[in-house]
């Protein structure tokens, strides 16, 4: 409880941190007020009109009431509306949100379920021919940009082959599980293909070592299946390196999905964040980079905590 208890007060100080630094980042922007002013598409304005849009955005104000109302709109979902297409932030964000969660959520499961079997399979053969082709397949992978894997895959299965639909359109699960799939393959690909040769790399590395353990030669030694020691014995206390790989990945992810939503037309929150800076929707990127913070922190909180349960000599010496 105590160890929760730590991770939690961490948790809020990094919130307070990024909160605080989103909410003074408008003031930073080289004529800001202009900015703003010019992304209504309304030419003339009023003296009264012009200081309700800055007021607005409490961009007047002193640091800490600007923190201060930034919170408060934050917490209380008041998040305004666009300037542009007066479309309310809280919707955009919220559409643009399920979007870059699914294809987030769909790439780690992806590189999790391909990257485990084979680390599995290299590390039980190490030095054998599969090692050594999924090593060098890896490092491929690894030092493939993902704008450059988005081209060319885009080139073959929509331009050339015409397999997948080059604009990538938002269709639920619910209603046409065959759109659906169709739509995220590709994106997941690209996104999920860096990361299942890093954390592949990761795993066999620790598998090779936990395998040379006394305790996995005693597992041998009572006669117990290939299978059951690797599963059972050798792969939870070699996922450390491939949890933390995967929480610390989820900035990546975002990152990722910039280039990966831009690439395919997808309306996620990555996309969204290219076109308000272009279109000066400040508060709209504000938020936007708020909530993807709070998601990379909270991911990285559970992570913090699953430690602790893969290992319980974790929770107990950072407790101390």
């Amino acid at each position: 409880m105590r160890y929760f208890g730590q991770k939690l007060i961490q948790l809020l100080i990094v919130v307070f941190v990024v909160t605080f630094v989103v909410s003074l980042a408008l003031g930073a922007i080289p004529n800001a007020e202009e900015r703003i002013i010019a992304s209504t598409g309304q030419r003339a304005f009023t003296e009264e009109e012009r200081n309700a849009i800055l007021d607005e955005v409490h961009l007047r104000d002193p640091v800490v009431v600007q923190y201060g109302h930034f919170v408060k709109d934050l917490v209380t979902f008041d998040w305004g509306v666009t300037f542009g297409g007066n479309q309310p932030v809280r919707e955009s964000i919220w559409d643009g949100l399920q979007i870059s969660l699914r294809l987030m959520i769909y790439a780690q499961l992806v590189a999790l379920l391909v990257s485990i079997p084979l680390a599995l399979l290299a590390a039980y053969r190490n030095g054998g021919i599969f090692d050594r082709i999924s090593t060098t397949v890896s490092f491929g992978f690894i030092s493939v940009p993902n704008y450059v894997l988005a081209t060319v895959l885009g080139l073959f299965f929509t331009v050339q082959w015409k397999i997948f639909p080059a604009l990538s359109k938002n269709v639920s699960f619910f209603d046409s599980p065959f759109d659906h799939f169709k739509n995220f393959f590709l994106p997941t690909v690209v996104l999920a293909a860096p990361l299942a040769a890093t954390y592949m790399r990761l795993l066999r590395s620790d598998l090779i070592n936990t395998l040379q353990s006394d305790f996995i030669t005693t597992a041998r030694a009572k006669g117990l299946s290939t299978s059951r020691i690797l599963f059972g014995h050798a792969l939870r206390p070699s996922l450390f390196s491939l949890l933390t790989a995967a929480a610390v990945n989820v900035g990546a992810l975002v990152g990722g999905s910039v280039v990966v939503e831009t690439a395919f037309n997808m309306n996620g929150l990555g996309r969204k964040t290219v076109v308000g800076i272009f279109s000066s929707e400040f508060r709209l990127v504000q938020i936007t980079v708020v909530v993807l913070a709070l998601v990379y922190v909270f991911i990285n909180f559970l992570a913090d905590i699953l430690y602790g349960f893969l290992d319980p000599r974790v929770r107990g010496a950072r407790s101390v």
